[in-house]
């Protein structure tokens, strides 16, 4: 959250909103609310699935760096990635990445939440407690949202 002095620290699109927005306490109030991307302009006009994910087989993809506002010393227990007021926008899929940042100048990347498609308007849940997250127990200091290939996203919770 920003009260407790989380930050969106940089992106790839900032078209139509900035990643701080993701962190706000509050829901969602509209697509304004949150961090949307614009559509690549390299993007296919027709999309191709790999045949065994069935997800959009395309490198194109946006993303968001958040510095959480408390370090998850025992790591990540919990995660809501919310696409609420997304309908037409939303991003076909995500995947959340963390990292412990101890000063070095090369951060250590992994999944938390690994590529999962999304539904519009609705509250992606992810619990440590039900195997949903991968590397739950590492320490996280930030987060690199990933969204394929572009869309909207209104809310990211993480919750140590």
């Amino acid at each position: 959250s920003l009260d407790i002095g989380g930050n969106g620290v940089s992106c790839s699109n900032h078209h139509y909103g900035e990643p701080w927005q993701l962190l706000q306490k509050s829901l969602g109030k509209d697509m304004g609310d949150g961090w949307e991307t614009a559509r690549h302009p390299c993007r296919p006009p027709i999309l191709i699935k790999d045949p065994n994910t069935h997800l959009i087989d395309s490198p194109l993809l946006d993303w968001a760096v958040l510095k959480l506002g408390k370090t998850a010393e025992n790591g990540v227990a919990r995660v809501i990635l919310d696409t609420r007021h997304f309908r037409g926008n939303y991003p076909e899929s995500v995947m959340l990445e963390g990292c412990y940042d101890n000063g070095n100048e090369e951060q250590d990347w992994f999944p938390l939440v690994p590529r999962t498609r999304m539904s519009p308007d609705s509250e992606h849940v992810f619990e440590r407690s039900k195997d949903q997250l991968h590397n739950s127990t590492r320490p996280v200091t930030h987060v690199r949202l990933s969204i394929y290939p572009d869309g909207g996203v209104s809310r990211v919770r993480v919750y140590g």
